[in-house]
């Protein structure tokens, strides 16, 4: 087991809950993995998730432990071999393990404006004289991981519509978390950064607790819109528990204040049913590049 897993699994409680078969004394609840992509930090991804873990344990009547992996291939491997049961991943995750994942578990993730669009933001300080990302051309820009769609995937496409290769003319920096890059820049580790669009205008209080100043950050670039997260369960899992999870996470309301708080630390206005048909037409849509706001 990879370091990352174990930490995940370690770091997870096991919260009280009302089991979801009768005669629990003869027949212990379903303990459940959830692997959550792209963040790439442990204590920040459990520290995210775990208000909604626990509404998962307390609605649905499961133990369920999170895992976090560490790239794609450990993921897809985990999944192969039933070491996980269900997913939050990025659509291009999704659309390269779909054969693994059971059609009828698909549940979209909203974004905290309500949408199911998603995009990645250049930025860099303010003060760095930097307006344009062909500026970036020989400098320093740190992207999300290789799994994450806004953070990786969508911003090479943006960097290659200014003529950009991110694999040759600029130097690229392997990032994690929003935080992390965003306080990257902000200290002037790297000259830009790729983030989540709604970090910047969401977190400013958080932000200034990790020692980054939000108005110390422009954003210079705005990738093509993605679609935002889907949760899926892996082919096998049982159909009674597929059936308690995906009616626990559409029982959150956003406009419930306890739930309301639940979404807000996993960065997500709640979940809506889609097919991977649906999902991957909306993969497909095309889109041009954005530009700042």
């Amino acid at each position: 087991m990879s370091p990352r897993i174990l930490a995940g699994l370690l770091g997870s409680a096991v919260l009280a809950a009302a089991p979801l078969w009768p005669a629990a004394a003869s027949r212990p609840a379903p303990r459940l993995k959830l692997a959550v992509l792209p963040c790439t930090n442990i204590e920040t991804t459990f520290r995210k998730f775990q208000p909604l873990l626990a509404h998962l344990e307390s609605a649905a009547g499961l133990v369920v432990t999170l895992v976090v992996p560490g790239d794609f291939a450990e993921f897809e491997t985990t999944l192969a071999n039933d070491q996980v049961d269900f997913a939050l991943q990025d659509p291009h995750t999704y659309r390269q393990v779909s054969r693994l994942l059971d059609d009828t578990s698909l549940l979209q993730t909203r974004a905290l404006d309500g949408t199911t669009r998603q995009s990645g933001v250049v930025v860099v300080r303010r003060d760095s004289g930097i307006t344009d990302l062909v500026q970036l051309r020989g400098r320093s820009v740190m992207f999300g991981p290789r799994i994450s769609s806004p953070k990786w995937i969508a911003a090479k496409l943006l960097f290659e519509s200014k003529g950009i290769a991110v694999d040759r003319d600029v130097k690229g920096v392997a990032g994690g978390c929003c935080e992390d890059i965003a306080f990257a820049v902000s200290v002037r580790s790297v000259d830009g950064g790729v983030i989540c669009d709604h970090f910047l205008g969401q977190h400013p209080a958080r932000q200034k607790d990790l020692g980054v100043d939000p108005d110390s950050l422009l954003v210079i670039g705005r990738t093509p819109p993605v679609p935002t997260r889907i949760f899926a369960a892996r082919r096998g899992v049982p159909p009674a528990v597929i059936a308690a999870m995906t009616r626990a996470l559409l029982q959150l309301d956003p406009d419930n204040p306890q739930h309301a708080g639940i979404l807000a630390s996993a960065e997500i206005r709640g979940f809506l049913r889609t097919t991977g048909a649906e999902y991957l037409r909306e993969l497909a849509r095309p889109a041009a590049p954005g530009h700042p706001r």
